[in-house]
């Protein structure tokens, strides 16, 4: 734990502070939690580990895009609602703007523009590897290294399955899937839910055997809604298994009550004027804009507005996952249902939301509706309904994790959340391992599409890495200067090829 005075953040420094995270904050999602960390914590010296932990459990355990949460309730805490729509909006604008722009941009010159970012957005990722690699050896290391590190392989196990096989399968040149269905390979709300099962009944377990069989429930939970589970068929018997876990939590609660324990009730006032303030004016913008562009834009009547920023917030609100997942949400609720071309979604839209900094959630929300309003009502009207789109989702997001906020500050003296903050960053560290593995496969494909192998690829990322690790130790340079070079270094050696 960190034992430091904090200082006190102006709205202009918090908005800046985010800002500046959104502008270098390749990898999007979880990879910006040791970013964010960072600049508050270790930087800014704004807040305390333990704080810093609390928003990371809430920007995980909420839906919609997690570092944007992290700007909205981290803001919230340094500076009340202002701060939260400083941190919010600040952390937002970056990877919006540069979408929207470059979206723009290839419409003129072609998508083949997309592959200059690309060869910079190996050096990138090199440097956010850094970062990660960093933090989950950082985060083990505190408490108990054996559990945490446990616990932190075991969610790797349960949620990388995918990228383990897919690095494979380019360093060895073949197919992935040659490697058969990975085992779990689980969704990040799985793991959380797995996680959260066996957190709460800590409090209530009276020997190991109960232990034991608590995480084989959960295994048991995790087999039904991983890869191989649900090409058995088993998926579909993961509600009832959950409902299993369900009565378990509620037997244990109920037949094993501590009557001496501090009772621990959510009453209404947990969630107060100051959170609902929040909470309206992170939803007033975006909702005011869309009544601008109702009466000032001449929009084809063929284009139904109001359903359309409809289906924005009702996708952030399920999207559970991450950016990754939020590409299948996307999918399935506006290019099935043909407000997008499947074509513009999936060689301009994701490649650009993948090689740009910023939440990928609010990327491709204002990337859609750049392509949405400029079929609409032209190039003025794709920027217009963009803007309103990414903070739209931003807004949605934010508004359940400050909520969801307000209600973990009323139980923080409950057993669980003591076993909450001990036990779930090694779990968040296993997915971070996950999400490395992701941003190094998307980079041996962009190497190999010019015809370098995968392992020299790797290896280049491998010896990039030690390289930041040596300069930022060696010469204390700071973050943006290294990520610049490192992305000028990949672009100026894959641009030979």
């Amino acid at each position: 734990m960190t034992n430091m005075k904090e200082k006190k953040l102006s709205i202009i420094k918090i908005f800046i502070s985010f800002l500046k995270i959104g502008t270098i904050g390749f990898g999007g999602g979880s990879a910006l939690i040791p970013v964010v960390e960072k600049e508050l914590v270790q930087d800014q010296k704004a807040m305390n580990d333990q704080d810093y932990l609390k928003h990371t459990v809430v920007a995980n355990i909420t839906p919609g895009a997690l570092p944007v949460k992290l700007g909205a309730t981290c803001g919230y805490q340094l500076r009340g609602e202002a701060g939260a729509l400083a941190g919010a909006i600040g952390v937002t604008l970056p990877g919006l703007i540069f979408t929207v722009a470059f979206m723009a941009l290839f419409s003129i010159l072609g998508g083949e523009a997309i592959n200059y970012f690309n060869y910079a957005s190996v050096g990138i990722t090199a440097f956010i590897v850094f970062l990660l690699i960093s933090y989950v050896l950082r985060t083990v290391k505190t408490g108990h290294r054996r559990i945490n590190m446990a616990l932190c392989l075991t969610a790797f196990a349960l949620t990388g399955g995918k990228e383990i096989r897919e690095i494979l399968g380019e360093l060895l040149n073949i197919d992935y899937k040659a490697f058969g269905t990975p085992l779990f390979d689980i969704p990040t709300i799985d793991l959380i839910i797995m996680a959260f099962f066996v957190i709460l009944l800590l409090e209530k377990l009276r020997s190991r055997t109960e232990l034991a069989l608590s995480v084989l429930l959960s295994l048991i939970y995790a087999f039904s809604k991983g890869k191989t589970g649900a090409l058995l068929g088993l998926d579909r018997f993961s509600g009832f298994i959950l409902l299993v876990m369900g009565l378990a939590i509620v037997a244990a609660y109920t037949l094993r009550r501590d009557k001496n324990a501090k009772k621990n009730v959510i009453s209404p006032k947990s969630i107060g004027k100051s959170e609902l303030t929040a909470v309206g004016l992170l939803l007033f913008i975006p909702v005011i804009l869309i009544l601008a562009l109702k009466l000032l834009l001449p929009l084809s009547s063929d284009y139904n507005l109001t359903d359309f920023f409809i289906k924005v917030v009702t996708s952030t609100i399920t999207s559970f996952g991450g950016g990754e997942a939020y590409v299948s949400v996307a999918d399935g609720i506006f290019v099935q249902s043909g407000f997008i071309n499947p074509d513009e979604f999936y060689t301009r839209l994701v490649p650009v939301a993948n090689s740009l900094p910023g939440p990928i959630l609010i990327k491709i929300a204002g990337g859609m509706g750049f392509i949405f309003g400029k079929q609409a009502g032209g190039t003025l009207a794709g920027w217009a309904v963009a803007l309103t789109s990414g903070l739209m989702a931003a807004g949605a997001c934010c508004a359940v994790a400050i909520i969801v906020m307000a209600l973990y500050d009323s139980l923080k003296e409950w057993e669980f959340i003591r076993n909450l903050k001990k036990y779930i960053l090694p779990v968040i560290c296993g997915m971070l391992l996950s999400t490395s593995c992701a941003m190094i496969f998307e980079s041996m494909k962009i190497a190999g599409s010019i015809g370098i192998p995968g392992f020299a690829s790797i290896v280049y990322i491998v010896l990039s890495v030690i390289g930041i690790h040596y300069l930022h130790k060696r010469f204390g340079l700071h973050d943006v200067v290294l990520l610049i070079l490192s992305a000028a270094l990949s672009f100026g050696i894959l641009i030979l090829f």
